[in-house]
């Protein structure tokens, strides 16, 4: 099972959130998408381009079909790995998958970030500074209604979306999303793979019914389990019914 993660974030969450209630007879394997975490971006790139690295990586580690878990942003790159490249995974599940396009994902300031001149003063002298005391109340309003877990920021090395390099990469991401959406959205028909979709009904992020609905209008044949009284990390707290929609996915094949 490959597991991709969102935006703002990396890697350390997925194992500090659901690795330990996986059963033992899933291999794990979290990526950092390229510029986040503990990754490297080298110049700018688009999220196509990021779809195309993240499969070369998969290939690379000689996996056969494995299934994809996706969070938030990194929906829409497993759904496009899925309609790029169907023979090569088994399926795939979305969690708070962003699929749809609707919204924008951008701001002022991710515009800002990737803005010439003022964007490297915002980035190397302004983040590093305020960002830390801001980052709480951001990071509560993606969980809500549930609470943070006490060793989110520590367990995940949430510090390091403030470097200046990885703030850029995560901004960029974030103003690709739509476009990114419009192009790919049309292609998402062609998915013949199983999918299986955990979003929280109190999701204070994204558009969750907008998402599931429009996901199912392409991919008929997807499964979507909305969850009461939860926000944007179901993995979080539902564990039980990631495991499930992977158990169902094994059993087709």
């Amino acid at each position: 099972v490959v597991f991709l993660h969102g935006a703002s974030s990396n890697a350390l969450q997925w194992r500090h959130s659901i690795f330990a209630d996986m059963p033992k007879r899933y291999r794990l394997i979290a990526l950092d998408r390229p510029g986040l975490g503990h990754s490297q971006r080298h110049g700018p790139m688009s999220l196509l381009e990021q779809t195309r690295l993240i499969h070369k990586t998969i290939v690379s580690l000689e996996l056969e079909r494995p299934i994809l878990v996706a969070h938030s942003l990194a929906g829409a790159i497993g759904a496009r790995l899925l309609s790029d490249y169907p023979s090569q995974y088994r399926g795939l599940v979305l969690v708070a998958g962003v699929v749809y396009p609707v919204g924008t994902g951008a701001s002022w300031y991710t515009r800002l970030a990737t803005t010439p001149v003022l964007g490297h003063i915002f980035r190397y002298a302004i983040i590093p500074v305020f960002a830390p005391s801001i980052a709480p109340s951001l990071v509560a309003t993606t969980f809500a209604p549930n609470p943070v877990p006490d060793d989110y920021a520590d367990s995940t090395c949430l510090d390091l979306l403030f470097m200046p390099d990885r703030f850029l990469a995560n901004a960029s991401d974030l103003n690709q999303i739509r476009p990114f959406l419009d192009e790919s959205y049309p292609l998402f028909r062609a998915i013949s793979a199983p999918v299986g979709m955990l979003y929280g009904a109190d999701d204070q992020v994204i558009y969750q019914f907008s998402h599931a609905g429009g996901f199912v209008y392409q991919v008929p044949h997807a499964a979507s389990i909305m969850i009461p009284e939860t926000g944007h990390h179901p993995h979080y707290f539902r564990a039980d019914l990631l495991v499930q929609e992977l158990e169902r996915i094994r059993s087709l094949h």
